[in-house]
């Protein structure tokens, strides 16, 4: 099998080419898929067929990179339309991104459950917006496990060829998805309010979603980008929310919450020496979204940090393993959960 090398030496070795600026471009686009997938498929048992799979999909996005696909978008697109926050939120719970890790947000919730701890309001990005919204549409943790631990990720990542030039995945199965299993189809009919963020790239900004038709912010926030093509919405262009902010805990705070509690997904990282530019490039990318993912809960009052290993944010092999982290990160944080909330008056509402 063709390297990823082979690809870009034909791309600058062919005949009758100096390097223009389009064979640039589209070395520099395989050199960053090729780096992007290193970052997020790379596991203890990095396997012949990640490689095969890798490989493929540098060499379609190359060969799709020139389809004449144009966003037409205006300067100043209109606000976002905006509910007002709740009167009162005693907790608000922040659930970061992640991908396949976010099985962990569903043990939280359960461990949360257990414990009598309603929640007031929920904010989520990325794998934490689609936790958020089956749960904010029906507040039972043991009945979303049910739903997402046969989950793989080709249920989801349904690649197509026509459209390519800014991603590979149109997003259909991922609505589809959340459409069978979700009875709400705007926020306002939803159980628990809910905050979903993503980041538009033309405004470099986090914007938030509370009002209006749920699954497309959902997949904005969901749309990790190279894999998944932008979304548009309100006339912007929005991919994962985890771009701008990983674990969106500055929301919540605006909402006026007494208690914050974020689950900050990120994996800490080894001090493992990268062997090729592929590997400083994926390292370069987790040494950002680790630094970004630290800054960002700086300000909430309650961090659960589920230990996961070094898992890929693609790796769907164990499930009820990242369920069961989720559930033993929330129970050892659950005692000083209840002290904030009782020293701010709320404990009488909750039971022990």
């Amino acid at each position: 099998m063709l390297s990823v090398f082979s690809v870009v030496f034909y791309l600058l070795t062919t005949e009758n080419t100096e390097i223009t600026e389009e064979r640039e471009n589209e070395v520099t686009i395989t050199l960053s898929l090729y780096a992007y997938m290193e970052l997020h498929t790379r596991t203890v048992y990095f396997t012949t067929q990640r490689c095969f799979v890798s490989y493929w999909l540098c060499l379609l996005l190359l060969l799709l990179s020139s389809c004449d696909t144009r966003y037409d978008l205006p300067d100043c697109p209109p606000a976002i339309p905006q509910r007002d926050p709740p009167s009162c939120v005693r907790l608000a719970l922040v659930l970061g991104g992640g991908g396949t890790k976010g099985m962990a947000h569903v043990g939280v919730l359960r461990e949360f459950e257990d414990a009598g701890i309603p929640i007031d309001l929920i904010v989520g990005c990325s794998a934490g917006s689609i936790v958020g919204a089956l749960y904010a549409d029906c507040p039972n943790a043991r009945y979303i496990k049910k739903l997402l631990i046969p989950l793989r990720k080709w249920d989801i990542l349904d690649i197509k060829i026509a459209n390519a030039r800014y991603g590979l995945v149109q997003g259909g199965s991922l609505r589809r998805f959340l459409w069978q299993n979700m009875s709400s189809r705007c926020f306002e009919q939803l159980q628990i309010p809910l905050y979903i963020v993503a980041t538009d790239l033309l405004a470099c900004e986090l914007v938030s979603f509370n009002s209006g038709p749920i699954i497309p912010a959902v997949h904005a926030s969901a749309a990790v980008p190279f894999v998944f093509t932008p979304v548009q919405i309100c006339q912007r262009l929005l991919v994962d929310g985890g771009v701008a902010d990983p674990v969106p805990v500055q929301v919540a705070k605006e909402t006026g919450a007494h208690v914050i509690v974020a689950v900050d997904l990120s994996v800490l990282l080894t001090k493992t020496c990268p062997t090729n530019l592929f590997g400083v490039a994926a390292r370069s990318a987790e040494v950002k979204f680790q630094l970004q993912s630290e800054a960002c809960v700086k300000e909430a009052d309650v961090v659960i940090r589920p230990q996961l290993g070094q898992m890929g944010m693609f790796d769907d092999r164990n499930p009820d393993h990242v369920y069961r982290a989720g559930r033993k990160a929330a129970r050892e944080a659950i005692p000083e959960i209840l002290e904030l909330l009782a020293q701010k008056g709320f404990y009488p509402s909750y039971s022990h």
